[in-house]
């Protein structure tokens, strides 16, 4: 293992307040890359991983037996940090699964990129996430011209840190959903939750988002 630091299962906009912590994760970069247009969210790949695919072609069964698991109140799905040296761009992806699938088919899988550091106050982080984001955002709208997108923009998560930026963009097609988050931590909650500034990238199957919306929590 590379480390320590785990990313927290995705978190539905419909669910954010059901969210108790969230936990780093250490990325190098983003990295999806596909040659043309498409309309089905398997055409879009973080380290050539796509949904659909088994987890057993990138990673033996040992390693994924002994990863980290996030188990829900409804146990459909669970999900897995994996660390793989095989991964360029990444030290650890998280993989969304359903239960009793010895195939370890893919319903999901994400990652985020980091900015500045956990505990430390960052104010540099909402300018440069949501640049990163809308360099992300142009890429994803050139490769699913036919998708439905929704953003908002919005401050505070609760309790746990009312002064948190969240800047949000979610793409809506027939076969799945791509979804970038950004998130901007206040003062007291990042010393407070050892946290750090990241944006999210999440590719999911409408299975699971329909599950984790719905029934997961």
């Amino acid at each position: 293992m590379l480390g320590e630091s785990v990313l927290c299962p995705p978190v539905s906009p419909d669910k954010i307040s059901l969210m108790k912590k969230l936990l780093a994760i250490i990325i190098l970069s983003l990295c999806f890359i596909t040659s043309s247009k498409a309309d089905d969210i398997r055409d879009f790949q973080i380290e050539g991983i796509s949904i659909g695919d088994s987890l057993l072609k990138f990673v033996d069964k040992n390693t994924i037996l002994s990863s980290r698991k996030y188990t829900y109140k409804d146990d459909k799905f669970y999900s897995l940090d994996i660390w793989s040296e095989k991964f360029q761009n990444y030290q650890v992806i998280q993989f969304h699964l359903k239960k009793n699938d010895n195939n370890y088919k893919i319903h999901g899988l994400s990652g985020a990129l980091l900015f500045g550091k956990s505990s430390r106050y960052y104010p540099e982080s909402e300018k440069l996430c949501k640049e990163k984001k809308n360099s992300i955002e142009i890429e994803i709208d050139k490769l699913f011209e036919n998708a439905k997108k929704y953003s908002k923009n919005f401050v505070g998560q609760g309790s746990y840190d009312p002064e948190v930026i969240r800047q949000e963009t979610y793409f809506l097609m027939d076969s799945g959903q791509v979804w970038l988050q950004c998130a901007t931590w206040g003062k007291k909650a990042k010393v407070k939750h050892n946290i750090i500034d990241n944006l999210r990238i999440s590719i999911l199957s409408n299975e699971f988002d329909k599950w984790m919306t719905n029934e997961a929590y």
